[in-house]
């Protein structure tokens, strides 16, 4: 497993995040972790917490807590705010996780694709650099892309920090990426333009159908949203065809968050945050 952090997506804040990475850890105090009650927060929360479990780190964990006067030694998950993707208050040992934008590509005339840098992403560089070869860190690794998946960016135009993730990720092994019909799973209750019977009769013949055949199958299942504007045809592309697969995995990550918002239904939103934290460090998926 690579230093995500070492990728060229994190290069601006590759040094500023091992350093209040190493001061925290350095100072043998005890970690307090705070967070808005949301999936982004969760998802960004539990590498961190994975990776101090396994460094037998002392942390505390404040869902919809914010930061007294008085604290020092945190690690803040800023989902509201777009800043510099980590800030470090020395004086106090606060890091500040936030939203930045990074160079993902290039194009072909030479322009800069930019995308979002995600607090999870991030949480992601941090957890692999306080536990670097930490079994549930490693277990946790497909949901470094799935800050991306959840942005609004997917619903708006194509995101080359989820494209360049994912062939990271796939790179190092950590995900496949399979079409809908071989995901044993795939939760479709919530996508109306997927009729889970066609689903089950495409995937039986998927093995036996050739190229042709199967892109066939495909745009024949999604001819009712292609003139939709919603999902955006990105989005689409990665619902269908780009399904991110993991070891042990019964069900693609998308299919899993589908699922985990029935999670936040009617429930105190700090409970059920915890619900998702816990269930990622416990299990390694949703």
């Amino acid at each position: 497993m690579r230093e995500l952090i070492s990728a060229e997506l994190f290069s601006a804040i590759e040094v500023p995040t091992r350093n209040a990475v190493a001061e925290l850890i350095d100072s043998k105090l005890p970690i307090t972790i705070l967070s808005e009650a949301n999936l982004q927060g969760a998802l960004s929360i539990a590498p961190i917490e994975a990776a101090l479990l396994e460094s037998k780190v002392h942390y505390r964990r404040r869902i919809e807590g914010t930061v007294s006067e008085g604290m020092t030694n945190c690690i803040v998950i800023d989902t509201t705010n777009e800043g510099k993707g980590v800030d470090w208050d020395s004086k106090r040992n606060i890091l500040t996780v936030t939203e930045t934008m990074s160079i993902a590509l290039s194009g072909h005339q030479g322009d800069s694709k930019v995308g979002p840098l995600t607090t999870v992403s991030i949480s992601h560089c941090i957890a692999q650099l306080i536990s670097p070869s930490g079994s549930n860190v490693r277990r946790m690794r497909p949901w470094a892309i799935s800050g991306n998946w959840i942005h609004q960016c997917m619903d708006m135009t194509y995101d080359p920090v989820y494209a360049s993730l994912k062939d990271a990720l796939r790179l190092e092994g950590s995900i496949r990426v399979v079409p809908i019909t071989e995901v044993p799973l795939p939760n479709v209750e919530n996508l109306d333009f997927i009729d889970s019977e066609n689903l089950k009769e495409i995937s039986a013949r998927w093995d036996s159908m050739g190229e042709e055949g199967r892109a066939r199958s495909i745009s024949h299942m999604c001819r009712e949203v292609l003139h939709k504007k919603i999902p955006s045809t990105s989005r689409l592309e990665e619902i269908v065809w780009n399904c991110i697969m993991a070891p042990g995995w019964k069900s693609d990550l998308a299919s899993q968050i589908r699922s985990s918002s029935s999670i936040w239904n009617g429930r105190d939103q700090r409970i059920a945050a915890s619900e998702i934290i816990d269930g990622l460090i416990r299990n390694g998926k949703l």
